[in-house]
């Protein structure tokens, strides 16, 4: 996945949010949302931070600011953010995540690598 992508997605949740309508998108008046800067979908200057960052500040703000809600979301089908909830693309997730789950060779002081 790429910045594209993300930025694609928020600009899918901001229509979905408008009722479909491009218009309502670019005139929308909640400048608090973290989404804001990125709601037409397209590279702005002055955006203050990356967009996978402002998706993770949404889905804080959005599950009350408790880490592990937004790690428990349920709205997988309904929002178009749910993919970049942690502040990373998709793929990036599945490698670390893969990386802390396979198993560590045990290493013990006085044996060597290769047995």
């Amino acid at each position: 996945m790429s910045k594209g992508s993300t930025r694609k997605a928020i600009r899918r949740f901001c229509m979905a949010c408008q009722g479909g309508s491009s218009r309502q998108v670019t005139a929308c008046p909640d400048t608090g949302c973290a989404l804001h800067p990125f709601r037409s979908g397209e590279e702005e200057a002055g955006e203050p931070c990356p967009p996978v960052r402002a998706v993770r500040r949404f889905c804080l703000a959005c599950c009350g600011s408790v880490r592990h809600e937004v790690r428990g979301c349920a709205a997988r089908a309904d929002c178009a953010l749910w993919s970049f909830r942690f502040g990373c693309s998709p793929d990036t997730w599945r490698r670390v995540k893969n990386r802390r789950s396979t198993p560590q060779p045990l290493l013990l002081p006085g044996f060597s690598k290769h047995r």
